[in-house]
């Protein structure tokens, strides 16, 4: 579709039914949570095993076709993610050791982070073979499709480019790319503007989120809406 039909009603509908089902089945299997969680498409995320602990103003998005998962293998590792951080749909984070991601960082489509091999090379039988510890810093980018392995170190700032296979810790304040992935050029000088800013306007966000809601759904009806389900045209 073009454009998205649903009346402001629905909207706010499905925006309580999500945090009604982040409270009932997704926040008991964290460790910690700060406020203001938000996962648009809640039953397709899930959350396995211990020690995984969210910050402030999670931000996620998860679907059908591409769900989040965060796991931890049997107790053995932990996943800490910082405030502000953004994960999109089809990302995989994955520990048996630790995984640290720091406050402010994007993780774009169907990024995955693995700290362990889980099987040795010549011994095959039993998981996780060798782990070693991943810390993305604060306000790392992650583009589509984006590996990282275990025992990486990502300097903040730094964006990485889509479908990189990141073997070896990248420095602070570059862009990289490539498999393996490597440093292509230095990020120009200058302030930067995180995701934090969006919780440190005047406007409170949930007063900009409802505001650019009604902006963007205004006019919609539920007769329409049930029409493009049914009988859809180019005009929509």
């Amino acid at each position: 579709m073009r454009r998205d039909h649903r009346p402001l009603g629905l909207h706010r509908l499905q925006k309580r039914l999500s945090r009604w089902y982040c409270q009932r089945f997704l926040l008991p299997q964290l460790d910690g949570c700060g406020e203001g969680l938000e996962v648009i498409g809640p039953q397709h995320a899930s959350f396995s095993g211990a020690r995984i602990v969210l910050g402030r103003h999670v931000h996620m998005m998860a679907l059908r076709d591409a769900p989040i998962r965060l796991a931890v293998f049997e107790g053995m590792g932990r996943v800490q993610v910082g405030d502000h951080v953004l994960i999109n749909p089809g990302a995989r984070i994955v520990s048996a050791e630790a995984i640290e991601i720091g406050n402010n960082c994007m993780l774009a489509m169907h990024c995955h982070l693995s700290d362990a091999d889980w099987h040795d090379t010549h011994h095959r039988i039993y998981a996780p073979g060798k782990t070693a510890p991943i810390k993305l810093g604060d306000n790392v980018w992650l583009g589509d499709s984006v590996k990282v392995l275990k025992g990486v170190t990502i300097g903040d700032n730094t964006i990485v480019g889509a479908g990189a296979v990141v073997t070896k810790d990248l420095p602070a304040n570059v862009m990289a790319g490539g498999n393996p992935a490597r440093v292509l050029q230095a990020l120009p000088e200058g302030d930067l503007t995180t995701r934090q800013a969006l919780f440190a306007m005047a406007e409170p966000y949930e007063a900009f989120a409802e505001r650019f809601a009604q902006t963007r759904l205004s006019g919609n009806t539920w007769l329409d809406w049930f029409r493009h389900w049914l009988a859809p045209n180019n005009r929509d």
